[in-house]
Parts: C-alpha cells; sequence; structure tokens
C-alpha cells in the first residue's frame, strides 16, 4: 500500500474545513498534516511542513498574503512542483481557466460530490490533472474547450486597451470610443471578442477577471 499523501489543507470556514479534512482522510489516500485557517496561516504552513499537495480554498482573508491567483502564484513560487488543489465555489469561467493554465493540477467545486475530491487526491499524487463534472460544463458553457482549456487567452493590443479602459477607469463604450478616437461599434467589437476569448459572460464576470488577473501585477 502506498503512503497516504501528506497534505495542507487551507479554508477560512471551519465547519466547512472540518468536513473537508473527514473526506480527504475517508479515501485512505491522504492525510493532512496541517491546517489553516486564513492566507497568511497556510503561507507560513508550506514553509513550515514538506507536504506532497496543497489543498485550498481560493477566497480567504489575509492580512499579509493576498488571497485568489495572487495566493497560487506565491505557493508556486514558495513549493514549486507540490500540487496545488483548489476547493472553491467560484464561477467564473475566465477565472477558473487562468488557474489552470497557471498549473493548478486540480479545480474542485464545492457544489459538487465528495467523491470529486477524492478523485482530485487520487490524481494528484499520480501526477495527473483533474476537473469537477461541473467545472468542465461551466467551462464548455463559455466555449472553453479543447486546447482552450489551461491556456491563457492572447488579447489584441486593441482588445487590452478596451478592457483596460472599461474595467480598471470605468469608462462606457462610448466615452472610450471618445479617449481612442474610434467608433462606439468598434469599440464594442473589441470588448465582445475580449470576452469570447476569455470566456466571460457578464461585466461582473469581466471586472472579477481583471482585478484576479492583475492582482498579480500590483
Amino acid at each position: 500500500m502506498n503512503k497516504p499523501l501528506q497534505i495542507i489543507l487551507a479554508e477560512d470556514h471551519g465547519i466547512v474545513r472540518y468536513g473537508m479534512r473527514l473526506a480527504i482522510e475517508a479515501g485512505h489516500v491522504a492525510h493532512v498534516i496541517a491546517e489553516a485557517a486564513n492566507s497568511d496561516e497556510l503561507i507560513a504552513a508550506v514553509r513550515q511542513y514538506p507536504c506532497d499537495a496543497i489543498v485550498t480554498d481560493l477566497s480567504m482573508p489575509g492580512t499579509r498574503t493576498r488571497d485568489g491567483i495572487a495566493l497560487v502564484d506565491r505557493l508556486q513560487r514558495i513549493c514549486p512542483g507540490v500540487p496545488i488543489i483548489v476547493v472553491t465555489a467560484l464561477r467564473n469561467a475566465a477565472i477558473l481557466n487562468k488557474l489552470l493554465a497557471k498549473g493548478v493540477k486540480a479545480v474542485v467545486e464545492k457544489a459538487g460530490g465528495v467523491n470529486e475530491l477524492h478523485c482530485a487526491l487520487v490524481a494528484a499524487g499520480q501526477g495527473r490533472s483533474y476537473v469537477s463534472p461541473g467545472v468542465e460544463k461551466l467551462l464548455a458553457r463559455m466555449n472553453l474547450v479543447g486546447e482552450r482549456v489551461g491556456r491563457e487567452a492572447t488579447l489584441t493590443t486593441a482588445e487590452m486597451e478596451v478592457i483596460r479602459l472599461f474595467a480598471a477607469d470605468g469608462l462606457t463604450a462610448a466615452q472610450i470610443a471618445e479617449r481612442l478616437n474610434r467608433s462606439v461599434k468598434t469599440v464594442s467589437a473589441h470588448k465582445v471578442r475580449a470576452q469570447h476569448k476569455l470566456g466571460v459572460g457578464t461585466n461582473q464576470e469581466l471586472l472579477e477577471y481583471w482585478r484576479a488577473h492583475n492582482s498579480l501585477c500590483s
């Protein structure tokens, strides 16, 4: 019998974390060696305890460490090669796909079955990736399928400029058109194409993606 994976578990809700620990250890493929209730504690734990994998929520409080994609990025710098399993309630396809593009080993949705976390752990132990069926359906609904899954979208300079003015500066299509000396129709076309490439369906999802994307650069 193979030795159980040594897991660091991070989740800010105590009851949820307790349930996740039970689910992790019930399958006898993994054992939780440390727990964290926020991003600061998680960073401290991975520095202190060598582990085989990290199971973490994506959105957690923290006074010194950002959550979300920035947290994943930092974990990968601290412990390169250690599989990261993200367990999240997030339903933004663009952000979830970005996690996969950054090398997250598994994305498990909190609304899924307990067996999904077990499948993710087994996959991580075997060096494979895993995506919950619900997440796969969400990505497919946003046309993130095949080679587009786990691949960063490439926006043109014009598309990126329009998205930046919309998301960062809060400008309307008419205001962006005036700023760039282009027609409203052209600006709208750039925005629609960018959203399609990213897998974003609404303005709110686009704002969420922009904040997540730029948290790595700030």
